[in-house]
């Protein structure tokens, strides 16, 4: 099986993904609190868990579209150069565009 390519944009890191970062980290912090008494633990596991998703917002990563079969509901996380469609299986090779970098023209 080949390599198909696409092209996607690095996601900045702005408001929103600051905001996911801190609130992991208060929600680890307070599960590790509740961990300390006998009590606690099961709601600690609890939050701990809960705060995976807000930890994954804040790593950021790009929707794609597979050049294969068209399917539309993959995602791929930031920085990661290769990924596989849900669907079909296609192996894809991802190149990263950094929307923030302006290119500079060559005056000669």
């Amino acid at each position: 099986m080949e390599y198909k390519t696409i092209t996607a944009v690095k996601p900045r890191f702005g408001v929103g993904r600051v905001f996911a970062l801190l609130v992991g980290i208060f929600l680890v912090f307070a599960a590790l609190l509740l961990s300390l008494t006998i009590i606690g633990i099961f709601a600690g596991a609890g939050l701990l868990i809960l705060s995976l998703p807000f930890f994954a917002v804040a790593r950021g990563g790009a929707r794609y579209t597979c050049p294969n079969c068209g399917f539309s509901h993959n995602a791929v996380a930031n920085k990661k150069v290769n990924t596989t469609c849900k669907k079909c299986r296609q192996n894809i090779t991802v190149d990263w565009i950094d929307q923030n970098k302006k290119i500079k023209k060559n005056v000669g």
